[in-house]
C-alpha cells in the first residue's frame, strides 16, 4: 500500500514539474525554456512611473495635536507612503499617534502629538504609480 501511495505521488510530482517547465511555451517547434521566455510583457516597465508626492507641510504648535495628508492623483496607483518631521536632522519630539490610509480618495496621513515647548513643522509622502503611458 505504502509503495502504491509512493508511485501516485511521485506520478503527480513529475506531472506537475512537466507542466511548469512547459507554461512558458510559444507553441513553436523549437525547445521551450523558462530561462529564455518570450512570452508578452503582462505590464509595462515601472522605471519612470513611481512618483514620489509630497504633501502641505503643516505646523504642530506647543503640546498641540495634528494631521498631515499627502495623495495620489485619481489615475494613479497608492503604494505607500511615510511621514517625518520637515528637518529630520533635528531630533524632534513628536509622538506619532496614528497613520490613516483613506483608500476611497488615495489619501495617506498621520496624526501627530508635538510634545516640545516650540512649534514643529510635519509633512506626508506619498508613494504612487502612474498608469502605463
Amino acid at each position: 500500500m505504502k509503495i502504491i501511495n509512493s508511485i501516485v505521488l511521485l506520478s503527480i510530482g513529475a506531472a506537475f514539474g512537466v507542466g511548469t517547465v512547459l507554461s512558458c511555451s510559444d507553441n513553436t517547434p523549437r525547445r521551450s525554456d523558462a530561462a529564455t521566455c518570450d512570452c508578452p510583457a503582462s505590464e509595462a516597465p515601472i522605471a519612470g512611473r513611481v512618483v514620489v508626492i509630497e504633501g502641505t507641510p503643516q505646523t504642530l504648535q506647543a503640546g498641540s495635536q495634528g494631521v498631515a495628508t499627502a495623495g495620489c492623483m485619481p489615475s494613479m496607483q497608492f503604494l505607500s507612503g511615510t511621514c517625518t518631521a520637515i528637518d529630520p536632522t533635528v531630533l524632534e519630539d513628536i509622538t506619532l499617534q496614528q497613520a490613516i490610509f483613506d483608500k476611497a480618495i488615495s489619501v495617506w496621513g498621520c496624526a501627530f502629538k508635538n510634545n516640545k515647548l516650540t512649534a514643529v513643522q510635519i509633512k506626508a509622502t506619498a508613494l504612487c504609480l502612474k498608469p502605463p503611458s
